[in-house]
């Protein structure tokens, strides 16, 4: 007798969320589709000069970099007792990246450094080790959202940033609270229903509260780092200042922390599109063009890190 599962077991859950990123995906690249001309996409992308391909891919890479740093120092504010080196850190950052990059969620890879970790933490386990995981990726999207504000305050007059404000009060504000709520866990588990409280007592505290202020500075520079890139691409096709692509390059990179698409995929160029078009004029061809290169640049670099998986599973067993 065969057993069929039940709807709401992991497994259906885990291919209704598969299937919900997939089509959402599509969704957004078909959106795409009926906006941009191919042949005026493919032209545009053949104005990007190679050499802003090559530092838009240096930059993503040294972005994967700071953010290994940071991932150290983080677990050092929450009190890990056994912190990878630097460059078993830098190995599991990139090989994450590449998980990231591609396959759907945008979270695969965060979620196997945080298991791969979990012997970081004494007591904590896997538990303290994904937590700090997803404190590093609220950080990633508090600075992306502050790199915003940033653009937004030293914007000229001529260029409209309304509702721009309010994107950015959003996120800031979204990224703090989950902060928040993961230190004072523990000590609102004896307040929570069993199954809640249980996690919440597993959550580490943060210790370091220096560590913590260093690793958030370590965010800024990550998404920094992200930022130059994007701009390496747009200013490649229009005459965009670096603080006037922080209006568009931090949005659009927000997009990869959405759960309904493979890397953000569709939504990034959607950004690109919509808010290039309104800030700057950008026809929706330069628009995409430059969307589609922000996307190749971590590619490239996300291929890195399969490989460098790849390398390390055929090295013989000592």
């Amino acid at each position: 007798m065969q057993f069929v599962s039940a709807p709401d077991s992991p497994s259906v859950r885990r291919w209704l969320g598969l299937a919900l990123r997939v089509l959402g995906t599509g969704a957004g690249l078909a959106y795409i589709a009926t906006r941009v001309n191919p042949d005026e996409a493919k032209a545009a992308l053949g104005r990007i000069p190679v050499g802003a391909f090559a530092a838009a891919i240096f930059l993503v890479a040294l972005n994967v970099v700071a953010g290994a740093i940071r991932w150290r120092v983080l677990m050092r504010a929450y009190g890990a007792t056994a912190i990878p080196r630097l460059p078993r850190a830098l190995y599991l950052y990139f090989v994450a990246f590449f998980y990231n990059n591609y396959l759907p969620g945008a979270v695969a890879g965060d979620v196997g450094r945080g298991v791969v970790t979990r012997d970081a933490f004494a007591t904590e386990g896997a538990t303290g080790a994904l937590a700090v995981v997803l404190v590093e990726r609220a950080l990633g999207l508090f600075a992306l959202f502050a790199l915003l504000a940033v653009g937004i305050a030293t914007a000229g007059r001529g260029i409209d940033t309304r509702d721009l404000w309010l994107w950015t009060a959003l996120g800031c504000g979204g990224s703090i609270v989950l902060v928040l709520g993961i230190a004072g866990a523990r000590r609102l588990a004896p307040r929570l229903p069993g199954f809640l409280a249980t996690r919440a007592a597993k959550l580490p505290e943060l210790v370091d509260r220096r560590a913590f202020a260093v690793a958030v500075l370590w965010s800024l520079a990550t998404q920094a780092l992200t930022a130059l890139a994007g701009w390496e691409l747009l200013a490649g096709i229009a005459s965009i200042g670096v603080g006037a692509s922080l209006l568009l390059v931090p949005l659009a990179a927000a997009t990869t922390f959405l759960p309904i698409s493979v890397g953000g995929a569709g939504f990034r160029e959607g950004v690109y599109i919509a808010l290039g078009g309104r800030l700057f004029g950008l026809s929706a061809a330069d628009a995409l063009a430059a969307s589609l290169g922000f996307w190749f640049a971590h590619l490239v670099v996300a291929a890195g890190g399969g490989i460098a998986q790849l390398v390390a599973r055929r090295k013989p067993e000592a």
